[in-house]
């Protein structure tokens, strides 16, 4: 290609890394919308914009970085065009070539243009996973520009809300999107990288496949099928077995052979147009011929794989961040290993990505495991918040079937079905009520198993609405009568959708179920009535909540009842991003009242109200209104102009309550209704500014743990949902307010004495940067910190979470846990993470406050 002329003229690719760009992608006047940022540190640091535009990344240097201020100008230096395949670029590129020095994949996403594009001005919209708004690139002109290959950078204010907060600066502790490396670990695997060419710098060699016991020379079976894992309740345990974690994607077997690549669902499907990026990683491995088995996953920045991120980036385009986990190799350069013991595949494919530099953080990835321990291992994975773990006998042979040589233990209970109709809509609700799904019993007739109604955003809801139509049919598919069948469509039984629920009732219902993504890659007929019912409760009336029997109380469209609490609009999706509902959200409270209850009943209440939904209007609410239901209790509390009435709630009844006012975050007091006066708890609130690294926080955390200790004071920790943790510290609630703020505010202050680059008390933001706020002010009378176990109105419904001392890590993250995953958690946990919390309870006496300067 002409237009990469210039990118190869300044390349030595028997040197650098980089890729060639040997194949054109579309056709003059096409182009695709994928941008990336590069963070590079050449000669001098540096970003690099690219964009996608006619078959190439046009390139631009941002000496500065973007901006992400409203107005605010940052130069950009048009640099040469880059090849498609630079997009998946990172590593080491040597100091003697060009542009030499560790380039990290900083961000990606697909880009926009918001007007028309000129020659010298692009107005466009970035929707990556740090940069999300508007900004317009425009070339400097005028008689003191020596080059007509400057720019500036401009950020405009746009939907997004064009405020820096919103985004992810740039700081010393960034993370790739790609590979959650560091530039320093980019760095420290530059002997692991590898090229089209092969030309790998002290990397182990490719291994050789004819060494494998049970290995067979011969050619490649045109087709192959996976083998797949029987469904079991507990791990097995014994030296026998390995156990590697459950993924949440799609199952694929990719084959390569001269360097033509085949990405092939478990019903045999060619999804290879689906995942063009891995193709194309995958097609340049310097091997002749091999088929891997694994699983296509989207990955947070935890590592932690979600099936709905999986989803929206196959529904929107946006694929280049996922990631193929290799956990079985079945052939390998002219040899079939089918008949190799599994351990023995297991060590040759580590190997083999090993060589390529792929083992462990590019994406491509090697899916380790852990030998025996089965037990123990589920329960940390459901501690997690992860589906479940496969167990592996680790001398078995590869099998095309269902074996019992593979077992799946599940952390929650989630099936494939069949949909064979759908309601229509009510309320505000758009395309359709809910989903009637079934499974299809041992004699091919179609089993009802309820239906769905939670877990579609609002994208979902027009796509499969329009989908379903195409499919409606005269008569019902199921076998035997279906309950409440107004305004029922039915349709042909041909979609398969995956589901989470909490169990079953006796005649097989499903309770609380909850959508979690379509199986594309499943067969309608491969789904079959489950052999384990899980069967636990006699049926209900609650069921199915999106479809309930006609009663007094529920005879409006637009109204529910949960726990004798009507709630209204309770199909109003309050979070769009995974369609929680009011309703979802109700019964999520009810789910882990005995959770939430304990430590959050009997405290005056402050809520963040959004009765929209997340997206629309929110507001801080300290006093009651009409819209909060007269069964929430409340207190009269006395205060400087008088007395004002706050809530309190004792029940679950009374947080559906709150949920149907509106409420998305609870905040209470750190006092009692019984002793308003006198809190029972500190908090000390660790805020880090953007930028703060995440092992930063866990530090300051442990630190100040120390230093509570060191008084005599026991600490317990959560995550909040948001950017930082919770230190909390019971106390008898004999002091003051204000010798509980006093206290409070002595030991941040000393603490963040102690390191004061990197800590600060100062709440002013100029005073924040780069640092940690350790936020004292919770602690006055009438402030408040977010309950545990309360959501946050954050993006993705994340949850205050109490954790134990010993789950801190890199792993955990702030708002790990969300309504999606917390239960699964809560279900595996086999003991409250802050027992001790109320036997750890001291007064703040004359002696504690002489320890830290208050009293001489």
């Amino acid at each position: 290609m002409a237009k990469l002329e210039e990118y190869r003229r300044k390349r030595d690719f028997r040197r650098t890394t980089e890729p060639a760009g040997g194949v054109p992608h579309g056709q003059a006047g096409e182009s695709g919308h994928l941008f990336v940022v590069h963070k590079h540190a050449a000669s001098h640091d540096h970003f690099d914009l690219r964009l996608e535009q006619d078959g190439v990344l046009r390139s631009w240097a941002l000496p500065k970085g973007p901006s992400l201020e409203a107005g605010e100008k940052r130069l950009a230096v048009e640099v040469e065009d880059h090849p498609l395949e630079y997009a998946d670029f990172e590593g080491v590129i040597p100091e003697a070539s060009y542009g030499g020095g560790t380039s990290m994949l900083w961000d990606r996403g697909r880009w926009a243009t918001t007007g028309k594009p000129g020659k010298d001005r692009i107005d466009f919209e970035l929707v990556g996973e740090k940069l999300h708004g508007a900004w317009t690139l425009t070339r400097m002109t005028g008689r003191r520009e020596k080059s007509d290959r400057n720019w500036l950078l401009i950020k405009r204010r746009d939907g997004h809300g064009g405020e820096k907060a919103s985004m992810t600066p740039p700081s010393d502790g960034d993370r790739s999107v790609a590979t959650g490396r560091t530039m320093r670990e980019i760095a420290e695997d530059r002997d692991t990288l590898w090229t089209r060419e092969g030309a790998v710098s002290e990397a182990p060699p490719l291994p050789d496949p004819s060494d494998l016991p049970g290995a067979r020379r011969q050619a490649m079976s045109r087709e192959a099928s996976p083998q797949l894992a029987t469904l079991v309740r507990q791990a097995p345990e014994g030296e026998d077995w390995i156990h590697e974690i459950k993924f949440d994607g799609y199952r694929v077997l990719a084959r390569l052979e001269k360097g033509e690549v085949r990405l092939i669902t478990r019903n045999n499907k060619d999804w290879t147009h689906r995942f063009p990026e891995l193709a194309r990683v995958i097609a340049q491995l310097p091997v002749d011929s091999a088929l891997f088995d694994g699983e296509v996953v989207s990955l947070g920045q935890d590592g932690i794989s979600s099936f709905r991120r999986l989803q929206e980036a196959l529904s929107t385009g946006r694929t280049a961040g996922l990631v193929y986990q290799a956990f079985d190799l079945l052939y390998l350069n002219n040899h079939d290993l089918r008949e190799a013991v599994l351990v023995d595949r297991k060590r040759l494919l580590s190997q083999l990505l090993a060589s390529l530099g792929l083992k462990g953080h590019n994406s491509v990835r090697y899916a380790d495991h852990i030998e025996s321990q089965g037990t123990a291992f589920f329960d940390q994975a459901c501690r997690m918040g992860l589906e479940g773990i496969i167990s592996k006998r680790a001398e078995s042979r590869y099998q095309s079937t269902r074996s019992k040589d593979w077992m799946k233990t599940k952390c929650a209970n989630h099936e494939e079905f069949v949909v064979g109709g759908y309601t229509d809509p009510s309320g505000s609700r758009s395309g359709f009520g809910g989903l009637l799904m079934g499974a299809f019993d041992d004699d091919g007739r179609l089993a009802y198993a309820g239906r769905v109604g939670t877990g579609f955003n609002a994208r979902l809801l027009d796509t499969l609405s329009q989908r379903l139509e195409a499919q409606e049919a005269a008569t019902s598919p199921f076998n035997g009568p279906v309950p409440d069948v107004r305004r029922v469509h039915w349709v042909r039984p041909e979609m398969v959708i995956e589901v989470e629920f909490t169990e079953r009732t006796r005649d097989g219902l499903l309770r609380h179920p909850a959508f979690r993504g379509l199986r594309e890659d499943r067969n309608p007929e491969e789904i079959r009535v489950s052999p384990d019912k899980t069967r636990s409760t006699p049926p209900s009336e609650d069921v199915e909540p999106s479809a309930p029997k006609a009663s007094p109380a529920r005879a409006r469209g637009d109204e529910s009842r949960l726990l004798g609490v009507r709630l209204t609009h309770p199909d109003r999706i309050l979070f769009p991003e995974q369609g929680l509902t009011k309703r979802d959200l109700a019964q999520f409270y009810e789910a882990i009242q005995d959770w939430i209850l304990p430590r959050l009943a009997r405290r005056p209440l402050s809520l963040v109200r959004c009765p929209q939904g997340r997206t629309s209007e929110c507001f801080f609410q300290k006093h009651p209104r009409v819209a909060i239901p007269a069964s929430v209790p409340r207190i009269d509390i006395a205060e400087a102009s008088g007395t004002s009435e706050y809530l309190y709630i004792e029940s679950a009844s009374d947080l559906v309550a709150l949920v149907q006012a509106g409420a998305l975050e609870i905040h209470p007091w750190g006092s009692r209704i019984e002793d308003v006066e006198r809190p029972d708890n500190l908090v000390f609130d660790l805020d880090p500014a953007p930028g703060v690294a995440w092992q930063e926080i866990l530090r300051v955390a442990g630190t100040l743990r120390e230093r509570l200790a060191s008084l005599g004071l026991g600490a317990f920790v959560r995550t909040t949902g948001g950017k930082g943790l919770h230190v909390v510290v019971p106390i008898v609630p004999s002091a003051t307010w204000d010798d509980a703020k006093a206290f409070t505010k002595a030991v941040a202050q000393q603490h963040a004495q102690a390191d004061p680059r990197r800590l600060t008390v100062n709440m002013a933001k100029s005073k924040r940067e780069g640092r940690i706020f350790i936020d004292y002010l919770r602690n006055g009378r009438g402030a408040t910190a977010v309950a545990s176990y309360s959501v946050r109105a954050r993006e993705d419904a994340p949850v205050c979470v109490p954790v134990r001392w010993d789950e801190l890590n890199a792993a955990l993250r702030s708002d790990r846990y969300t309504t999606e995953n917390l239960k699964r958690r809560l279900a595996a946990l086999r003991g409250d993470p802050w027992a001790g919390y109320e036997d750890a309870a001291r007064p703040l006496e004359t002696e504690l406050l002489r320890a830290v300067g208050l009293v001489r």
